[in-house]
């Protein structure tokens, strides 16, 4: 027996919750923004120790909102492409980002593998957050509870006086319009475990960041908001409120949209929005009647998660080929809805009542669950329902008893349940939507697709891997092994249901890819698409489809393997059955399979599939360390008969054994493909003529046709020749550029420095006798990197080492390798390594590289300079200025390496994303400089915070108290100031309970503006907390300073102390007068000077405590002085002309301001 200390305990608890949290710390700091705050910027992601960029292919609003809600940023505004926010450098991750909406980061959504894209990074994505606000559990993204930023955490907003200040600032800073007050208040749930705020707005605030905002000790009631939404959708001549004709609100008129690629997201999303359910079905053709105006969208393409159809991305509003013969329907479910289950069929149980949704109480029976079912249009309940719980919500509970005769659920009756129920939960069979015809098993054949109770095929126009995957993953069949068109497995009959699909391989159903209307297609019965699955076996968590966790369907379920007995054998057969070449390898770590069972798998090595081996079950325990057997497999694509592995005939494993590709279609998109997959680089040279022999195998009679894009051969479509076969003469081959034997060294990459080819094992350099541009110009071509520049001579990136291969090269310029070119003879030259050549390529030419003087974000109405400079050998060019949103474009040509352009006076018209390029004329070309990367010119309007005084005449002083009592009758006048470069303002003095404020237009003196409030006779009503604001208009656009610090005015009684202070003040008067008097008299004797005058404006006594008194400046605190010319004699004579001076010989004392209010 073992004993264990407390301490040990203790200390192993905490490293097993340490050890636990180690996969959350990971995933810290792997995303982050880079532009102008903490929430909007480009995207970067983290990965093998670099930050790298993320292609905007497939970007949008989900997307965009997933990294909002990683970086704690609020909700999306916007999803920004192009490089909006400048082009980053280096990798880039991810492309084909596709986001359900509920992930936690955007590197658990869909996406290609880590790395792999067809991006540069003028296509960086970037996203726009409202960074200190978020609007959840709304109906769209413009209405829901509220949640306010603050105190770096997010905090319950609570409901106080002033909710509409605070809504229309809410609306504003998430551009949902302006706040709108609903009939009756809704219920958005409740925020849980979050600090609580209560907001105070003015109203004209732009982020609810500039409100003030202070802990909330009462009661919290959430605050909500309903937004106006620029773009609000509605359903007409339907037969109820959720069903109809779809139209969208767009510049004040009501349009429809076209039902080009119009489907169950749409449809999803659309319902959603309008609070209607569930999405039923979509309808075409203007089924509910032809609208009128404008077809405002078209060509939308929804995920489905999106809060607002205006969300989705779309051409643009008004673009469109359609009329109104082709309007948009949906049908939603109106009274009924499934919510948090695994598809559209499963879910928590929610009905429409009284107005609201409300969840239905775990007490009903099969008839209500097989009446909810009908109504999904989901076929029948699941059996054994018990074992189904998507989950509990705070909503009202109801308890529901169904007539024999209802249809449908909102024909029940339903009574509220007082207390606390267990909501329902239903998991329906649902009907299938697609099935595999005339095939050799139940996981290969003809797709077939169902829509409205019709079966249709789908043609194979735009068929690949990716639409394959689909299909296998929809009838549960494994992977998709190859996608077979041209009616491989016979044509079908009636329509042809679906045409040009479009998926990304991660949807659920061939519905939910990109596609024209359904029904529409240009093709015949000769064009059915097929697919071939795996159908009992599947690799999980692969680096590709031929490497992974093995798992494989035994049994009517899947399985996993176990890697107990494991070997050469198993891993022979699955590599044959996957198509996927010869065994590499039969183990690895690719995750682990969950809650599968395990079976031990025995197998000769002969068999064709695994299920020909034999099965036997696997207990684990608890104490098991044994793992799920995995594969790697060689691929199903081979180089053969070439001196390089990436040089030589084409071969692909297909029905368990290898064979050469028919070289009568092969082009280069093929060829590339081929050069990706083995990780060769690109395509150099495709052969044809069986250069690198026939082999011994057979030449496969199909047609491969490739994009170009894809990741591996299998996922190009093939098809067999129409009426003829294969010409078998032509065998195709492959030069990649992984093969060629040259290389640059020395340069800042590959694209330029000393030239090296490499002979008999060994690199050796090239003389520069002989050596011209178009030499260069070979070897750049033939690395990849495009044209030559220049071709230096005389070892200029370094003496080489070794061999001499090469001297007296002439080359004409349109030769594939620089061997091929005219030369003595390889090894034969008269050199020595200081006359190495070398080549200078346009891949390597510099960026040109863009500042901005004297900020990135500048005043309206500052001059601006833009400069572009280069680092290049080639002067005397000519720089051009553009601007990445419009066609903006400015040239300038310069002998040296820089050029400036000037921008005297800027405004708001000239911000955005500026960038540079160069361009060098050469007799017998141009050189086109790569573009630069962008800097975002910002315009904006700063305004510093007014200043708050009080002046009363009888006590003659100007000052800032906090807080101050003034007797009841009384006047006195409140001043606000600013200094502003931007004339023409307002002031406002606003009160901050009763929630007014007065405004009155600012006068100025230069670049100082004022502004006097009068109080002629104070009430009570008067008293409270005031504070100013300054605004101005610049350029038709509005502009408010932040508020001044307050003043806090209490209004008292009126008491003999009053009379007091009158004789006390005019005492005081008559001491100011007497002092006024003396100071004349010097300043006659001393010449100009400098006066501070103070203008009499108010009667009345102010009284004010001590310290109010004493928060004016003392007697030696220095201001600004106006100064006069006057005479060396007068200089001589007195010096000392400061205001200290004055100040220091007032009988009294006055308390001013920094600045003087008036000089004379």
């Amino acid at each position: 027996m073992i004993f264990v200390t407390a301490e040990k305990l203790h200390f192993v608890c905490f490293l097993s919750l340490g050890l636990l949290s180690l996969p959350l710390l990971t995933e810290c700091n792997k995303i982050r923004l880079v532009g102008t705050s903490r929430c909007s910027g480009r995207v970067e992601v983290y990965n093998n120790d670099v930050w790298g960029t993320v292609c905007d292919d497939q970007w949008s609003t989900t997307n965009a909102d997933v990294v909002c809600r990683e970086l704690k940023c609020g909700t999306v505004l916007e999803a920004k492409k192009g490089a909006f926010f400048g082009e980053g450098e280096g990798q880039i991750w991810l492309d084909d980002v596709q986001c359900l909406g509920s992930e936690s980061s955007i590197l658990k959504c869909s996406h290609r593998p880590l790395g792999e894209n067809n991006c540069g990074h003028s296509e960086d994505a970037g996203v726009i957050c409202s960074e200190h606000v978020r609007v959840v559990n709304g109906t769209n993204r413009c209405n829901g509870r509220v949640e306010v930023y603050h105190d770096d955490k997010w905090n319950r907003m609570c409901t106080s006086e002033g909710k509409a200040a605070v809504s229309e600032v809410v609306c504003r800073e998430t551009n949902c319009g302006s706040a709108v007050t609903p009939a009756e208040a809704p219920y958005f749930g409740e925020a849980m475990l979050l600090g609580e705020v209560n907001s105070i707005c003015f109203g004209n605030e732009s982020s609810l960041s500039q409100c003030k905002h202070q802990e909330f000790k009462e009661n919290c009631v959430d605050a909500t908001v309903v937004c106006s939404n620029s773009k609000p959708i509605r359903l007409l001549n339907g037969t109820g409120r959720c069903s109809g004709r779809l139209e969208i609100y767009h510049e004040g008129q009501w349009g429809t949209i076209c039902d080009d690629r119009w489907g169950m997201q749409e449809a999803t999303v659309t319902c959603r929005e309008l609070d209607c359910g569930a999405a039923l079905s979509v309808k075409f053709k203007a089924h509910f009647g032809r609208g009128k105006g404008q077809v405002w969208l078209d060509d939308l393409e929804c995920t489905g998660h999106e809060m607002s159809i205006a969300d989705c991305p779309h051409r643009g509003f008004g673009e469109h080929d359609c009329d109104h013969n082709e309007d948009a329907s949906v049908i939603c479910s109106e009274f009924i809805r499934l919510v948090n289950g695994t598809d559209r069929c499963s879910g928590r149980v929610e009905v429409f009542h009284d107005g609201k949704w409300a969840k239905i109480c775990k007490n009903w029976g099969n008839k209500e669950a097989a009446m909810v079912c009908q109504e999904l249009g989901c076929g029948s309940p699941k059996a054994s329902q018990e074992i189904f719980h998507f989950g509990d919500s705070g909503l009202r509970g109801y308890t529901s008893r169904c007539a024999d005769n209802v249809s449908s659920i909102s024909q029940c009756t339903f009574e509220n349940y007082m207390g606390r129920c267990e909501g329902a939960s239903i998991s329906c069979s649902g009907i299938p939507s697609i099935r595999l015809v005339n095939g050799t098993d139940r996981c290969s054949g003809r797709v077939e697709v169902q829509n409205d109770g019709l079966w249709g095929t789908v043609c194979d126009d735009d068929w690949d891997i990716k639409d394959a995957q689909v299909v296998c993953r929809s009838v549960d069949c494994g992977t998709a092994l190859t996608a077979k068109s041209g009616s491989f497995f016979g044509p079908g009959q009636g329509d042809i249901m679906l045409d040009d699909l479009g998926c990304f391989g991660n949807e659920t159903s061939l519905f939910h890819c990109r596609h024209p209307t359904i029904g529409e297609s240009n093709c015949g019965h000769s064009e059915d698409a097929g697919v071939v699955c795996s159908a009992d076996i599947r690799l999980i968590n692969g680096t590709d489809q031929c490497s992974g966790r093995v798992e494989f369907y035994h049994g009517g379920k899947w399985s996993s393997a176990s890697s107990q007995h494991w070997g050469t054998n198993e891993v022979a057969v699955v590599c044959r059955e996957m198509n996927c070449g010869n065994p590499v390898q039969f183990s690895g770590s690719y995750g682990r399979g969950g809650q599968l069972s395990w079976h031990t798998v025995s197998c000769s090595g002969r068999e064709t599939s695994l299920a020909q081996c034999t099965f036997g079950p696997y207990a684990r325990s608890s104490q098991d360390r044994t793992e799920e057997a995995s594969v790697t497999c060689s691929g199903n694509v081979k180089l053969s008969d070439g001196h390089h592995r990436c040089i030589g005939r084409v071969e692909f494993f297909d029905k368990g054994q290898w064979g050469g590709v028919c070289g009568e279609a092969w082009d280069a998109n093929d060829a590339n493909v081929v050069c990706r997959q083995l990780n060769c680089g690109r395509n150099h040279k495709i052969t044809t003529n069986a250069e690198f022999g026939r082999g011994s195998g057979p030449i496969w009679n199909s047609q491969i046709e490739c994009n170009g894009l894809e990741s591996s051969l299998s996922q190009c479509p093939q098809r067999p020749f129409r009426d003829k076969t294969c010409n078998t003469t032509l065998v195709a081959g492959v030069v990649c550029t992984g093969s060629l034997e040259a290389r640059l060294i020395g340069g800042k990459d590959e694209c330029q420095g000393r030239v090296e080819v490499f002979y008999k094992s060994k690199w050796g350099t090239v003389c520069d006798d002989e050596w011209e541009l178009a030499n260069a110009d070979v070897v750049c071509r033939q690395l990849g990197c495009g044209h030559a520049v220049s071709a230096p001579s005389s070892a200029h990136f370094g003496r080489g080492t070794g061999p001499i291969w090469l001297d007296n090269v002439e080359c004409e310029g349109q030769e594939a390798a620089l061997t091929h070119c005219k030369h003595p003879g390889i090894g034969q030259n008269n050199c020595g390594h200081g006359e190495d050549a070398s080549a200078i390529c346009l891949g390597s030419l510099e960026m040109p590289v863009i500042t901005l003087s004297p900020a990135a974000e500048v005043k309206w109405g500052d001059r601006v300079e833009i400069t572009c400079t280069v680092l290049t050998q080639q002067l005397g060019g000519t720089f051009v200025l553009k601007r990445t949103q419009d066609s903006v474009k400015v040239e300038r040509f310069s002998e040296n390496e820089a050029a400036t352009f000037v921008l005297p006076n800027v405004d708001f018209s000239q911000s955005g994303s500026y960038y540079c390029e160069y361009q060098k004329k050469l007799p017998n070309q141009v050189i086109f400089y790569p573009p630069g990367a962008t800097a975002d010119l910002t315009v904006t309007v700063k305004l510093e915070k007014p200043s708050i005084s009080l002046t009363s005449p009888h006590a003659m002083v100007i000052y800032s108290p906090d807080k101050i009592s003034v007797p009841q009758g009384s006047s006195f006048s409140v001043t606000c100031s600013i200094h502003s470069s931007y004339p023409g303002g307002i002031f406002y003095l606003k009160e901050a309970h009763l929630n007014t404020s007065k405004a009155i237009p600012a006068f100025d003196h230069s670049v100082f503006f004022m502004a006097y409030f009068d109080f002629p006779e104070i009430d009570y009503k008067s008293q409270g907390e005031y504070s100013c604001v300054y605004a101005v208009n610049v350029s038709t656009r509005f502009f408010s300073s932040d508020p001044s610090k307050s003043l806090q005015v209490t209004v008292v009684a009126t008491s003999s102390s009053v009379a007091l202070g009158a004789v006390g003040g005019v005492l005081v008067v008559l001491l100011l007068a007497l002092a006024i008097g003396f100071l004349l008299w010097r300043r006659r004797r001393m010449g100009a000077g400098t006066l501070v005058q103070f203008v009499n404006r108010f009667g009345g006594a102010i009284n004010q405590d001590t310290e109010d008194m004493n928060s004016g400046r003392g007697p030696n605190t220095p201001v600004k002085e106006q100064k006069h010319s006057r005479g060396a004699e007068d200089n001589d004579a007195d010096g000392d002309t400061s205001i200290e001076s004055v100040s220091e010989e007032l009988v009294g004392r006055v308390c001013y301001e920094l600045e003087p209010l008036v000089f004379s």
